[in-house]
C-alpha cells in the first residue's frame, strides 16, 4: 500500500511540475530575477531574450510601413528611424510628444521613440472630441504632434499654441507649410542617429489621459519606476509563457495597452495587434488564427456578444482579460465554457479563465484581481483581492480612516505603481489623498471571505431620501434578465435640488420579446428590495448610450439628459419619452 501511495505522490508532484512549467512560471520567475527594471530599454531586453522570434503581427497594415510582422530587434531598428525623426522635428528632452490619431500599433512606436529621446509620450484617444483635445493638449504643453490626415482636419482649428510641428502617418509627401511633415517623406530623408538618453526611476515616461467620464480629461503622470513595478505584476499573474499567442483587441493609446505590450515583448509573447476593434474581425480572427489569449475592455465583450460569439466555437482560448472597469457576470458566463485552457494541461474538460483587473491609470496596474473559472458560482460584482505585487489597498470613510470589514467605504491605493500626480493640477491630486494614499473613486465593500465586492464609483451613487443606493450591484441584477443586452443605473431628480431617484436606461437584445417600459419597470421592480427599486425606467437602441472615448458609458450624461426630460423648468421633450412610451421609443 505504500508502494501505492508513493506512486500517487510521484505523478501528483509530476503534474504539478508539468503545470508550473506549461504556465511559464520558469521562465517569467527569471525575468523577473534578470530584469534591471529599465522600461526605455525594453526592446533591448526583448531582443537579447527571443532573437529574431517573430513577436507582433498585424492585423491591419500600417500607413507608413509596409511590414506587418517584427522581431525585437527590428522594433528596435523602427524605433530607433523615428527617434531620429522627432530629434530631427527639435524634440528635446522633456518636451510633450501627442499622438492622436486612428487605433494602430504605431502609438507604441511613437511613444517608444519619444521616450528614448528623452521626451513624455502623450498619447491620446482619437475619440476624443477635437475641441477637448486641443484644450488637453494646451494644457500638457505639448510641442510634437503626432496624427494622421484625419484626425489633423478635425483638430487643427483647435491646435494648442504650444504646438510646433505635425507629423502625419498616412501623408507620403511633405505637406505645404514648415510645421507639417508626411512621416513616409521624413523617414526617407537622412537623420542623424539619435543617442539613446537613459531615464531615471523618477522620470517621467507618459502623461495618459483619463477616461473623462466626470468632465475635461486629466493629465496622468507615469514615471519610469512605477510602470517598472506594474510591469513585474503582469509578468508574476499572467499564466502564459513563450508558447502562447495573444490577440489584443484594445485602444492602443491606453496605458494598458502600453503596458502589456512591454510585458509581452519581455515574456516572449506573440501578439496579433487589431487597430479596427469590429467584432466580427475579432471572431474572424479568433476561429482563423486561433490564438490562445483575448484581451479587450469590457466594452468589447460586449460587442462580441452582439456579434454571435456564442455560436462559435472559440476553443483555442485559454485565458480572457480585461481591466479597468470590471466585466459584468453574464459576459464572463458567456466566454467561462469555450476554450481550452484545462485541455491543455491534460485534463479533459472544456473550458477557460476569465482574469479580471479592476484598475485606472493612475493606479498603474489592476488594483484588485480577480481569476473566474467555470466552476465559478460567487460574482455579485465581486472584483477579487490585492494585485500580487500591485499597490497597498484599504478601504476608508472620506478621512482616509479604515472602515469595519463588511462596511461600504472607498478604495485607497498607495505604492511604486501609483501614478506621479496630473499634469498642471497639482490641486486634484491633493484633493484626494491623505498622507501618502489615494482615493481611487470607487466605492467598496470587503466580504467575509476578504473578496472586494465593487459597489459604485462615489460620484454615481444615488443620494435618495432614504440613504445612498448603489448602482453596480443593481445593473447586475437587470442584466440577469431574459433579454435585457445592457443597462446603466443611474439617479435623477424629478424637481432640481430634490433628492434623487433611482432609473435606468436598457438595451435589449435584437432577438429579444417586445415590452414596455412600464411593463419592465414593474417586473423588475417585484425582484428589488424595496430601497433599490426603480421610479423610472427606458428603453433604448443600444447605440444611443452615451459611450465615452475610452468605452465607458458616461452616465453624468444620462443624468443630464433625462433630469431635461424630468424637470418641469427644463423639459423640452415630446409625451413619447416617458415610462410608458412602447418599448421602440427612444428618448429625445
Amino acid at each position: 500500500m505504500s508502494y501505492l501511495f508513493a506512486a500517487i505522490a510521484l505523478a501528483a508532484l509530476g503534474y504539478l511540475i508539468f503545470v508550473f512549467i506549461h504556465l511559464g512560471f520558469p521562465g517569467r520567475l527569471a525575468l523577473l530575477a534578470s530584469w534591471d527594471d529599465r522600461i526605455d530599454t525594453v526592446l533591448e531586453a526583448a531582443a537579447r531574450r527571443h532573437g529574431e522570434r517573430e513577436l507582433i503581427e498585424l492585423a491591419q497594415p500600417l500607413a507608413w510601413t509596409g511590414r506587418q510582422a517584427w522581431s525585437a530587434g527590428q522594433l528596435l531598428e523602427t524605433v530607433n528611424a523615428l527617434s531620429a525623426c522627432w530629434l530631427g522635428q527639435g524634440v528635446v528632452p522633456g518636451d510633450r510628444v501627442a499622438i492622436y490619431k486612428a487605433n494602430d500599433f504605431d502609438y507604441f512606436l511613437f511613444s517608444a521613440a519619444a521616450i528614448r529621446v528623452g521626451a513624455i509620450a502623450v498619447p491620446m484617444n482619437a475619440n476624443v472630441a477635437p475641441d477637448i483635445a486641443g484644450l488637453y493638449m494646451e494644457r500638457m504643453g505639448v510641442s510634437l504632434l503626432l496624427t494622421d490626415c484625419a484626425a489633423w482636419a478635425r483638430l487643427q482649428p483647435f491646435a494648442p499654441a504650444t504646438l510646433r510641428q505635425t507629423v502625419l502617418a498616412d501623408s507620403p509627401a511633405m505637406q505645404a507649410g514648415e510645421r507639417a511633415h508626411g512621416l513616409a517623406a521624413l523617414l526617407r530623408q537622412p537623420q542623424a542617429p539619435a543617442p539613446l538618453r537613459p531615464r531615471g526611476a523618477a522620470d517621467p515616461l507618459y502623461i495618459v489621459h483619463t477616461s473623462g467620464t466626470t468632465g475635461m480629461p486629466k493629465g496622468v503622470i507615469l514615471k519610469s519606476e512605477g510602470v517598472a513595478q506594474s510591469l513585474r505584476s503582469i509578468v508574476l499573474f499572467n499564466l502564459v509563457s513563450p508558447r502562447d499567442s495573444a490577440s489584443f483587441a484594445l485602444p492602443l493609446n491606453h496605458q494598458v495597452s502600453q503596458l502589456y505590450l512591454h510585458g509581452s515583448l519581455l515574456m516572449g509573447v506573440r501578439c496579433i495587434i487589431n487597430g479596427d476593434l469590429s467584432a466580427p474581425a475579432l471572431l474572424r480572427q479568433l476561429e482563423q488564427k486561433r490564438p490562445t489569449v483575448f484581451f479587450g475592455f469590457p466594452i468589447t465583450y460586449t460587442r462580441l456578444m452582439i456579434a454571435g460569439a456564442q455560436g462559435h466555437t472559440l476553443d483555442s482560448v485559454r485565458i480572457w482579460g480585461t481591466t479597468a472597469d470590471a466585466s459584468h457576470e453574464v459576459q464572463q458566463r458567456a466566454f467561462l465554457p469555450k476554450g481550452s485552457f484545462f485541455r491543455r494541461l491534460g485534463l479533459p474538460v472544456d473550458g477557460s479563465l476569465f482574469i479580471d483587473g479592476l484598475g485606472s491609470s493612475e493606479v498603474g496596474i489592476a488594483a484588485l484581481l480577480r481569476i473566474a473559472t467555470p466552476w465559478t458560482r460567487r460574482f455579485d460584482r465581486r472584483v477579487g483581492r490585492k494585485t500580487p505585487l500591485g499597490p497597498q489597498i484599504k478601504v476608508a470613510d472620506s478621512e482616509g480612516l479604515p472602515v469595519a470589514k463588511g462596511r461600504p467605504g472607498l478604495l485607497m491605493i498607495k505604492g511604486k505603481s501609483m501614478f506621479g500626480g496630473y499634469w498642471n493640477a497639482h490641486d486634484v491630486l491633493y484633493a484626494s489623498s491623505r498622507d501618502g494614499w489615494w482615493f481611487t473613486g470607487d466605492v467598496v465593500r470587503e466580504d467575509a471571505d476578504g473578496e472586494m465586492i465593487h459597489l459604485d464609483r462615489e460620484v454615481d451613487v444615488i443620494h435618495t431620501r432614504s440613504g445612498p443606493v448603489y448602482t453596480l450591484p443593481l445593473e447586475e441584477i437587470i442584466l440577469k434578465r431574459a433579454g435585457v443586452l445592457d443597462v446603466t443605473v443611474f439617479g435623477v431628480r424629478p424637481q432640481a435640488g430634490a433628492p434623487e431617484l433611482s432609473a435606468a436606461v436598457v438595451a435589449l437584445r435584437a432577438d429579444a420579446a417586445p415590452i414596455a417600459p412600464d411593463a419592465l419597470l414593474r417586473e423588475l421592480n417585484g425582484q428589488l428590495e424595496p430601497e433599490q427599486r426603480l421610479s423610472h425606467l427606458w428603453i433604448t437602441a443600444w447605440e444611443d448610450f452615451p459611450i465615452g472615448a475610452t468605452g465607458k458609458t458616461l452616465k453624468r450624461r444620462l443624468r443630464e439628459r433625462y433630469n431635461a426630460l424630468l424637470q418641469p423648468e427644463t423639459i423640452t421633450a415630446s409625451p413619447a419619452c416617458t415610462t410608458t412610451a412602447p418599448a421602440e421609443s427612444r428618448p429625445c
